[in-house]
């Protein structure tokens, strides 16, 4: 085995950013599953949560709170605006915008909880005490450093 080779098997089964990566995924789609038959993906539930809990709130807000790309938040606002759960609404200097849950979408968010649970259930049982333990002290960890 070349020096290469080792150094290729050591990324292979160590790299950290891949495992998140593949972690990453098999949770979205433990979501996505259960959010499906609501016609929700988990980045809109998440968005959609957001936006509820802050009330008024910008798109740059919601960017920043989760952690998103400008791109993936307005694709995904601009779908929610036409399926009714989001409406924006213009800001004082005419120029900006913020954005709300609609009672449609409220309805929705109440009506998607029990998918939320199922999923939740289904991604505990999969990390385990000690996955989500962890999930959540990085979580908290990052929130810290965020800007």
């Amino acid at each position: 085995m070349t020096h290469t080779d080792e150094g290729c098997a050591r990324i292979a089964r160590e790299c950290i950013a891949m495992r998140v990566r593949l972690l990453n995924r098999v949770i979205t789609n433990i979501y996505d599953e259960c959010m499906r038959p609501h016609g929700l993906r988990t980045a809109q539930m998440n968005i959609l949560v957001a936006v509820s809990l802050k009330g008024l709130v910008s798109p740059s807000d919601i960017e920043q709170h989760l952690c998103l790309e400008k791109s993936t938040v307005s694709r995904n606002v601009d779908r929610m605006r036409r399926r009714g759960w989001l409406e924006v609404v213009p800001g004082k200097d005419g120029r900006s915008h913020q954005l709300q849950v609609t009672p449609q979408g409220a309805k929705l968010l109440s009506k998607a909880t029990g998918a939320w649970q199922q999923a939740q259930k289904k991604a505990v049982s999969l990390l385990g005490k000690e996955g989500v333990t962890a999930l959540s002290r990085i979580g908290v960890t990052l929130g810290a450093h965020r800007v």
